[in-house]
């Protein structure tokens, strides 16, 4: 087992508060372990945030291993000088792929405030020739094996939780899986993320709150900032930090699958903020791969959740919309994109 990047940075520190979200073992979640499955369930409908431990199974070792790599490559990817990173920046409302530098103000943060986030959004359809490919500056060209393995891997390691989730739900084991289609055009991507240092205080934002809008996100970071909303009553609206563990993926469901229960899943609403104690002072690194329906997937929910009143998700995605319109996912996740001002 490779060793893992956060036994070599400061420790995070052990006064502060933090969310009680279950810790699943991939080995068990793979082996289809009851006890497991209906754990993955209650973590789903309560905070809609887990960690998987891919210590114990080899496609979870691998996921590891391939993380830790697209750690180097991060640092790699950011060394240049933002005029040159510029060439390859995402256009709004057109497309997410590419690059996006720090200083966003994102619609969802009632501040106003600019993010402290650059990151590389990396198409999987580009990499496997599922859609044409757009211009990747050299040094992702030249680590296409490793993104290869990485979204294969990281998306199969999604549909494992989406077969579990289908199952405990009383629905076809299939059912979202094939929502999510690997070889189908859709928004999944990889994302490289870099924070900049910035002093720990109420001023300053790494990513300001939100909630997923995709299927399913897998998130390896190694230092702390990562915060989300308490579900805890006694604590209710207040912020809880999720600690990075070595070896263990971060996993947490978007708004796609709340539409697709109509509401029986839950996403939670959460940020990433200065990280804490003695990590203040570095950079704050993170991989990400983005579950995203396929284009053509009908935004609406499955079964017999699809009876009663609909649930409201993420709000109108205009003024004036009809929230008893159906898109494809396609349509879905550009409106979202826009709605938060991304």
């Amino acid at each position: 087992m490779v060793k893992s990047t956060i036994d070599s940075l400061p420790p995070f520190p052990e006064n502060l508060p933090l969310a009680p979200i279950a810790r699943i073992s991939s080995f068990k979640l793979f082996s289809n372990d009851a006890s497991t499955a209906a754990a993955v369930l209650e973590a789903c409908q309560t905070y809609g945030f887990f960690y998987l431990d891919l210590t114990d199974s080899p496609s979870g070792q691998a996921l590891v291993e391939e993380s830790e790599e697209l750690l180097k490559l991060s640092k790699r990817a950011f060394e240049f000088p933002k005029e040159e990173m510029m060439k390859y920046h995402l256009e709004k409302g057109v497309s997410m792929f590419g690059y996006k530098a720090a200083g966003t103000v994102k619609k969802t943060d009632k501040e106003l405030r600019p993010d402290t986030t650059e990151f590389w959004n990396i198409s999987k359809d580009h990499f496997h020739g599922i859609a044409p490919m757009r211009t990747y500056p050299q040094v992702l060209l030249d680590s296409a094996d490793l993104i290869k393995d990485f979204t294969k891997n990281a998306h199969e390691c999604a549909m494992e939780v989406l077969r579990t989730l289908a199952t405990q739900l009383d629905l076809p084991k299939e059912t979202f899986v094939d929502l999510n289609t690997f070889n189908k055009p859709a928004g999944d991507h990889c994302r490289l993320t870099h924070k900049f240092p910035h002093a720990s205080d109420a001023k300053a934002v790494g990513l300001p709150s939100h909630t997923d809008f995709g299927t399913v996100t897998v998130l390896f970071n190694w230092l702390g900032g990562l915060q989300i909303e308490s579900r805890t009553p006694s604590r209710q609206g207040e912020w809880e930090y999720v600690k990075p563990l070595p070896g263990h993926a971060v996993i947490n469901l978007g708004d796609a699958m709340v539409k697709f229960t109509n509401g029986a899943l839950k996403s939670a609403k959460h940020r990433v903020v200065p990280s804490p104690g003695e990590q203040v002072g570095l950079d704050r690194y993170s991989v990400v791969y983005f579950v995203r329906p396929c284009n053509d997937s009908l935004m609406k929910p499955v079964g017999d959740f699809d009876k009663g009143t609909h649930v409201k998700v993420g709000g109108k995605v205009s003024v004036g919309e009809d929230e008893n319109v159906v898109y494809t996912a396609g349509e879905w996740m550009v409106k979202r994109a826009i709605q938060m001002g991304s």
